[in-house]
């Protein structure tokens, strides 16, 4: 299978140390059959938030985005995740956090490229709810 993986279940797996996060990510990364994709943006929000005192974990980390593949973040999914956006705030659905607007764009990455979406969020299952609501809609 091929998954898109957010930023918040990396961090929780690898620098929170989340059981259930490591649960979810286990199973995927041992499968030799799985695709793991990130985008540019989850790259830098992950290696910007590990804990800067922990040299080992920054350097792990970006060895195992080497082995992922890296999705463009073109203009159609810019201009979705707009769209998908201004649909749920009509819907009064809103995210939580102060990363709304990336959650939407990580969200309409993993549509674009047909990709598994991972997270440990919420906000993506409110997000696949809304999304096919919308895909109806036009």
């Amino acid at each position: 299978m091929k998954y898109f993986i957010d930023t918040n279940l990396i961090i929780d797996a690898y620098d929170k140390k989340k059981p259930e996060a490591i649960d979810k990510l286990r199973p995927i990364l041992e499968d030799e059959e799985s695709e793991i994709f990130i985008n540019r943006l989850v790259y830098l929000e992950t290696l910007r938030t590990v804990k800067l005192t922990n040299s080992k974990n920054f350097q792990q980390l970006k060895t195992i985005f080497e082995s992922f593949g890296i999705l463009d973040i073109t203009q159609e999914i810019y201009d979705q995740a707009i769209q998908l956006s201004r649909y749920s705030q009509s819907k009064g659905i809103s995210l939580k956090g102060k990363c709304a607007a990336i959650d939407f764009l990580h969200f309409i990455t993993a549509q674009h490229y047909r990709l598994n979406l991972l997270a440990s969020d919420r906000d993506m299952e409110k997000l696949a709810k809304v999304y096919i609501e919308w895909q109806n809609s036009h």
